[in-house]
């Protein structure tokens, strides 16, 4: 049992007499009414405990990693523990903040995923930088910036991008600048401090005599002798002083090299020849060289006598010596006669109708006098077939024209082309037959069936060359042939500005004479361009000029292949034929443009007793037609065809078009150059590429 101890008052003598302790009983201190609210707390906390324990099962670990990295991040949710440099937080978007020196605020949703353990980069955009931009020699100069111009420098560009931009500054006389920069943006001003290069050489000029204006580019910038600055780059130079001829030169500048032209010795000025001509469109040529048709003026060296030649079809050439004084101009008219040709007319009706150029005559059969050029003529009557042909007389030479018209339609035509001497018309298909096509260039084309032709010469032929060898082909595919060659008119419509020549000076321009000096490849993309005229699959594939390969299914125009060349030439009733003519060589009479007596004092060879009446080349279909139709297979100008050259080319092959592939071209025909009898054969063979003055070409193209 416990006791107690407790003092009490004691008198001396007094016993102390312990007592039993009995412990007080325990008091509730506590208000009654305090009990709930201590209730209410523990509850509280239990469910906190029980929320805490939710959010951190429910939610993940986010890291945010910032750029640029000093940058702080603030998320904005009610609960966003921040544990180190990690947040507890719980999926969903959540707001989040961040900031940095130099950047714009981040300020946006964040999605946190399921995933436990996350990262995610907020990336902060620079602020704009300036940039300061001085430039010399120049006081100011223009500045483009990605290819947008903006202020003039010097100046400070404010407000840019952060990031990669392509600047150049601009002055005049100067080269341009240009240069990447990269702007560091955060508000920060950067410097750029640049020095313009001159774009410009220091040229001298002198000419004799002095005092001529001098042009650049067709600016006058000043009188001889004379210093300037050129820019750099092609410059077109031009020395005018008066009384003297124009100099002029194209320079090539270099920036900062100098630019040192000797001394310029001008030439007098040329004389002026105005010529006129009775009838127009006559022929000039001035001692021999052709100027072009009247009416015209032309440059002539000055103080020099010169002969003025004017020619045209069916009239006598005239003539007239000329002296013109420097920069003078002096006036020329020239008078030609007309040269009459007899002209003999055989019809059967006679009481057909004749019309000549569109003038009906008194009777049918009668002897005409016709200007020796070229005529149309029609001949009609109702219940018969009409007839047309296209006559050129010629001087000394009576023209027959024997014509029996058919019976049949008087809408119908036969269509022929007589340029024979004495020789009877024969009559061709006309158009309207499906046998002949024109071109854009009003180009006839007659069409071929094929068969079987021969090529090549027999070995007892003593004018036989090796590369003539025997051989034999099939044209099954039927095709078209132009049965005259292609003329200086019809070419310059491809190609306005050329010009035929001869190299002996002889004229070879004029419209109706068959183009030269003509390449291969040029009467390739004559054939395109007439293809595309006339809305045909072009025949050659071409690139930037030049003939790369052909379209064999193509129906446009091509160069005939050499089978198909000989063919009309040489197949002639069945039979293959040797010459251009019958008999033997050499020809007879006017049986085609050859180096003939008129061109003794051109050519070196020529065909004694043989004079056909031209020096060089005639105007096409000029002598008579073969018995095909075609003109001019022998004479008057060599032709290009399309085949690659070899010396023995493959026997019986069907449609050939030769080799693939090769150096030169097939050359067949002879021309008016030519005079031998191995160049007159129609198996004569010839190969280049080149352009030649005695060399043209005529069009083909397949009919299906």
């Amino acid at each position: 049992m416990d006791t107690k101890v407790t003092a009490q008052s004691l008198n001396d003598g007094d016993v102390i007499v312990p007592t039993p302790y009995n412990p007080p009983k325990a008091i509730n201190t506590l208000p009654r009414m305090q009990l709930p609210w201590l209730r209410l707390v523990l509850i509280s906390l239990s469910l906190l405990a029980i929320f805490a324990a939710w959010f951190v099962t429910s939610a993940n670990t986010v890291e945010f990693v910032t750029r640029p990295q000093d940058a702080t991040v603030e998320v904005k949710a009610l609960l966003a523990p921040k544990v180190g440099e990690k947040w507890i937080l719980r999926p969903g978007p959540h707001h989040v903040v961040a900031n940095s020196s130099g950047y714009h605020q981040f300020n946006e949703e964040v999605i946190i995923t399921d995933e436990a353990m996350q990262k995610h980069v907020v990336e902060l955009t620079p602020l704009p930088g300036h940039l300061r931009i001085e430039v010399s020699p120049v006081p100011n100069a223009q500045l483009i910036l990605d290819g947008e111009t903006t202020d003039d420098a010097p100046t400070t560009l404010r407000d840019l991008p952060a990031g990669l931009h392509h600047l150049q500054i601009v002055a005049e006389r100067y080269k341009a600048f240009e240069t990447p920069i990269e702007i560091e943006g955060k508000d920060i001003e950067q410097t750029l401090s640049v020095e313009l290069q001159p774009a410009w050489a220091d040229a001298s000029f002198d000419s004799s005599p002095q005092g001529a204006a001098v042009l650049v580019d067709g600016e006058a910038i000043g009188a001889t002798p004379l210093s300037a600055e050129l820019l750099e780059g092609s410059r077109k130079v031009e020395v005018n002083l008066k009384g003297y001829k124009p100099w002029r030169r194209t320079f090539p500048v270099v920036a900062g090299e100098d630019l040192n032209i000797p001394r310029i010795l001008l030439q007098k000025a040329d004389g002026v020849i105005t010529v006129s001509s009775t009838p127009s469109k006559a022929t000039i040529t001035v001692d021999g060289e052709y100027k072009g048709k009247t009416p015209l003026s032309i440059n002539v060296p000055p103080d020099k006598t010169l002969t003025v030649r004017a020619i045209k079809p069916g009239y006598t050439p005239a003539s007239k010596k000329i002296t013109v004084e420097s920069g003078e101009t002096d006036k020329l008219a020239l008078n030609l006669a007309a040269e009459l040709a007899q002209v003999r007319f055989i019809i059967t009706p006679e009481d057909a109708e004749v019309t000549i150029n569109g003038e009906k005559q008194a009777q049918a059969n009668q002897v005409i006098q016709l200007p020796t050029h070229e005529h149309k003529v029609e001949i009609r009557k109702p219940g018969f077939k009409s007839y047309q042909a296209t006559i050129t007389p010629r001087k000394g030479v009576e023209k027959r024209i024997r014509v029996r018209l058919r019976p049949g339609s008087g809408d119908e035509t036969v269509e022929a082309a007589a340029s024979g001497n004495t020789s009877s018309t024969s009559t061709q298909p006309a158009d309207s037959d499906g046998n002949t096509i024109r071109t854009f260039s009003e180009q006839q084309l007659r069409l071929f069936n094929g068969g079987t032709v021969s090529m090549g010469s027999s070995r007892r032929d003593p004018a036989r060359q090796a590369n003539e060898v025997l051989r034999s082909a099939s044209l099954k595919r039927p095709f078209y042939l132009s049965i005259k060659e292609v003329t200086n008119g019809e070419f310059r419509q491809f190609l306005a500005n050329h010009v035929s020549r001869s190299d002996s000076g002889q004229n070879v321009n004029d419209e109706n004479q068959p183009v030269v000096n003509v390449s291969w490849n040029t009467a390739a993309l004559y054939c395109n361009w007439l293809s595309r005229k006339d809305s045909l699959d072009v025949f050659y594939q071409i690139k930037s000029g030049r003939v790369l390969g052909i379209n064999p299914a193509a129906l446009g125009y091509r160069l005939p292949s050499e089978a198909e060349w000989t063919f009309a030439a040489r197949m002639q009733n069945g039979e293959t034929i040797k010459y251009p003519w019958a008999g033997k060589y050499p020809p007879r009479g006017r049986s085609g443009n050859y180096a003939d007596e008129s061109a003794a004092g051109v050519l070196a060879q020529i065909i004694n007793e043989y004079n056909d009446g031209f020096v060089a080349s005639a105007p096409v279909g000029s002598f008579p037609a073969n018995l095909n139709g075609i003109y001019d297979l022998g004479g008057n100008v060599s032709e290009w065809v399309h085949d690659f050259y070899v010396a023995a080319p493959q026997n019986n092959v069907v449609d050939p078009l030769g080799p693939r592939t090769g150096q030169q071209h097939v050359i067949r025909g002879s021309s008016w150059a030519h005079s031998g009898d191995r160049e007159l054969r129609f198996s004569y063979r010839d190969h280049g590429n080149d352009a030649r003055h005695d060399l043209g070409f005529r069009i083909a193209r397949y009919a299906r």
